[in-house]
């Protein structure tokens, strides 16, 4: 699954008894500096002066594929134009004034934000130069949440299974997802994984072995074990494909980890190509995750929190063995393990790896009285020796991270034996996705 292109639709609207040449300016230095950032920016052909164009510019990013709309205000304009335009499309909007006293963008920006306070309109307002670098962050910090917002609406979660041995915080509301992320909750049996897995061809279980053995570093996995594993991940997959689903939360334990494998390698493995797949039915964790992979680019990684140390500010993050493969260093430091009988009679295949060093965001979707809440906080992942793992337990992945912040804090709003992190500093982008979405944000 390909990584998408943020896409920002922009507008800059003026009128015609004003500076235009100053809103023109504007306008193509907007443009060009979100583009050098990265962005895919649509833009119209000509400055905007109508309520009717403006509209017709935004159904048209709309239609595109737009993440967001943001209206640069190049000179005074009508106030109307603006409030029509966000009630008429259904997107994350901004509004954004230059710092030029000859455009008197200000002025407007002034009455335009009041407005759409006033009238209860939610959007969000941004000051300055097109040429400041801290100001295009911020944008993109918007665009970037507006990107997860629009990622995760229409999706359709899946959960393998069923519910895990007492984990409250692994379910929710559907109607609650459905209403507060647009995401649809669906169910898959765990037997059509048996069934699928049993039946899957030998070549192809042989062409998936020799690929494990010639990628990783050791593979210490009785060759029956293995087998069951990666036809496990071959019968995930291809239900995943044949259902169209790409968020998922599988549940392994007790049925399948105790009566056939652990869906360890299957989770890791999809996690690396692009799936968003979490553990034990974890629907908060397939929705963080979603959220993380979507503003980094990149993967995102479940997992237990194993230890604080309170001192060091150091978390100690450990999963029973489907960490993605690719938060290595590299794919032959990763080596394949055997899981632990006392987690499931069949146990089954495990990655054995230390996430690369990194600057990193951890983050947890959580409720409180069925409010959602979002624990996030910025750090930095260390590179350990394997041999630490026995502290804990050696054939599972681990992840240490040092982070920033008030470690009571992470104690108090710990409301999960799971957290989750994406490469990348994006504590902005969940400030802002959190605004979008009305929920609490807890940083540390």
């Amino acid at each position: 699954m390909e990584e998408k292109k943020m896409k920002v639709g922009l507008i800059t609207l003026s009128l015609e008894r004003e500076r235009t040449d100053c809103a023109r300016s504007f306008g193509e230095n907007g443009a060009r500096q979100l583009k050098s950032a990265g962005f895919e920016v649509f833009v119209p052909d000509d400055l905007i002066f109508s309520t009717e164009e403006c509209i017709k510019a935004a159904h048209d990013f709309q239609a595109r594929g737009a993440d967001c709309v943001l209206i640069q205000l190049g000179t005074w304009v009508s106030t109307p134009t603006v409030v029509d335009t966000l009630r008429a499309i259904d997107l994350p909007f901004g509004i954004w004034a230059e710092d030029n006293p000859a455009s008197f963008s200000l002025t407007a920006g002034g009455i335009v934000h009041g407005s759409l306070d006033e009238m209860g309109l939610k959007h969000r307002f941004f000051y300055g130069s097109p040429l400041s670098e801290p100001l295009i962050k911020k944008i993109g910090a918007f665009i970037g949440a507006s990107a997860a917002v629009r990622e995760l609406h229409g999706q359709r979660l899946c959960v393998v299974g069923g519910r895990v041995m007492g984990m409250y915080t692994t379910m929710a509301d559907i109607i609650q997802l459905k209403e507060i992320f647009g995401v649809e909750l669906e169910h898959m049996d765990a037997v059509r994984l048996y069934l699928a897995g049993e039946n899957a061809p030998e070549k192809e279980v042989e062409r998936v072995e020799s690929w494990i053995r010639e990628t990783f570093g050791s593979v210490n996995v009785p060759e029956e074990i293995l087998k069951k594993s990666i036809r496990l991940y071959l019968a995930l997959k291809g239900a995943l494909q044949e259902e169209s689903y790409t968020l998922v939360a599988v549940k392994c334990q007790d049925e399948m980890i105790n009566n056939y494998a652990s869906s360890c390698l299957a989770v890791s493995l999809l996690n690396d190509e692009g799936l968003t797949v979490s553990c034990e039915s974890d629907i908060y964790a397939a929705l963080t995750m979603r959220v993380l992979r979507t503003i980094s680019g990149n993967v995102a990684l479940f997992g237990d929190v194993n230890h604080l140390d309170t001192e060091k500010a150091l978390l100690r993050v450990v999963n029973c063995g489907s960490m993605p493969t690719l938060m290595a260093e590299r794919r032959k430091d990763v080596d394949i393990s055997l899981q632990y009988e006392y987690m499931g009679r069949a146990q089954g295949a495990t990655t054995v790896l230390s996430v690369k060093e990194s600057p990193v965001t951890v983050a947890r979707l959580s409720r409180v009285k069925g409010r959602f809440v979002l624990l996030a906080a910025e750090g930095q992942t260390q590179s350990v020796d394997k041999k630490r793992f026995k502290e804990s337990r050696e054939n599972w992945p681990h992840a240490f991270i040092e982070l920033r912040g008030d470690m009571e804090k992470l104690i108090q709003n710990l409301r999960s034996n799971h957290i989750h992190l994406c490469f990348g500093n994006h504590l902005k982008e969940l400030e802002e996705f959190c605004r979008i979405k009305d929920i609490e944000i807890i940083k540390l």
